[in-house]
């Protein structure tokens, strides 16, 4: 380990984060967050908007002694007030729609709907971070299309049996597509704000989202007194299940590029999303599920395999021109 002298005092320099950190915080996010998806579908008396705001109060309450204990301007730096702010609507309203399709979709098929953002993420971040996009990933783009026209059992039309798209599943596959737009959006923001202490930006994105989700929620729904009981430790299972899955995600993007960050997110959250139907809900997936899964999950892995050969030539490289030199 090497030692320099920064301002009179010894510093350490050279030591290497680990390599996988940012896909083990990003692999406990999406199993905390799965089992935020099994509360919501649980619990079907209470509107998901309504069960969205006990998550961002759980997340501000929860921010609320880290951002104090850090010792910085709880609303951030000025340069990104901005950009918490929108972060804060994006993700408002993400989880707003998010929860909506959870509730009017099965299990299964909202996830892989959501959960195909990573290929998204790649092309908002190719634009707005400059982030490498190859040709490779607009295959993986088209790829996830298919797969979500799969979910969504488009492909029934073509044979003698035709789903029926009722409004409340209209609903849930519309909520779905814009859950996808705001993450694709959200997640290259966050990653702009590497800078920014996590709890500050929890606290900055319980604030807005607080204030967002009782807006929507009053206009599109209603609010109920949820039950005794059981249904109590729910909540807060809810509220603490959300803020570690939060945690763990800005961390991972700290840590590492968004894209490969969100794809190994996905990857277990739409895989946890199988079990848990089969296991808790009983409900058996059908082949166009499966088929639309496969697509996106072969999508989601191509592109973090490609990103992971990337960067491993890049750093490669450098390290033949450092010794070259």
């Amino acid at each position: 380990m090497e030692r320099r002298i920064t301002d009179g005092k010894p510093e350490l320099s050279g030591k290497k984060p680990s390599a996988f950190r940012g896909v083990i915080l990003a692999t406990l996010s999406g199993i905390f967050y799965s089992l935020v998806s099994v509360i919501v579908k649980d619990m079907t008396y209470l509107h998901p908007g309504q069960i969205a705001l006990y998550r961002f109060i759980a997340i501000f309450a929860t921010s609320l002694p880290q951002t104090v204990r850090v010792g910085q301007n709880p609303f951030g730096p000025k340069k990104f007030r901005i950009c918490l702010l929108v972060r804060g609507i994006f993700g408002g309203t993400n989880i707003f729609l998010n929860f909506l399709a959870i509730r009017y979709l099965s299990l299964s098929e909202a996830t892989v709907i959501i959960f195909s953002s990573p290929v998204f993420v790649i092309v908002v971040a190719r634009i707005f971070l400059k982030e490498p996009c190859s040709v490779s990933q607009c295959f993986a783009v088209v790829l996830t299309v298919t797969g979500i026209i799969f979910t969504t059992k488009l492909p029934s039309h073509l044979t003698q049996e035709h789903v029926v798209y009722t409004k409340e599943r209209l609903c849930g596959l519309l909520a779905a597509i814009g859950s996808v737009l705001c993450t694709s959006f959200q997640i290259p923001i966050i990653r702009k704000m590497k800078s920014v202490h996590h709890a500050v930006m929890n606290f900055n994105f319980g604030l807005v989202t607080i204030t967002e989700t009782l807006i929507l929620t009053a206009i599109f729904g209603n609010f109920r007194w949820h039950h005794c009981g059981i249904d109590a430790a729910y909540i807060v299972l809810l509220g603490v299940f959300s803020f570690v899955g939060l945690t763990m995600m800005l961390l991972a993007l700290q840590c590492e590029l968004a894209g490969p960050v969100s794809t190994v997110k996905a990857a277990s959250d739409i895989g946890l999303a199988f079990l848990w139907q089969i296991v808790i809900f009983h409900e058996e997936p059908d082949s166009y599920s499966i088929i639309g899964s496969v697509l996106v999950v072969f999508s989601i892995v191509f592109i973090g395999f490609n990103k992971w050969c990337s960067l491993h030539s890049n750093a490669s490289d450098l390290k033949n021109a450092e010794c070259n030199s």
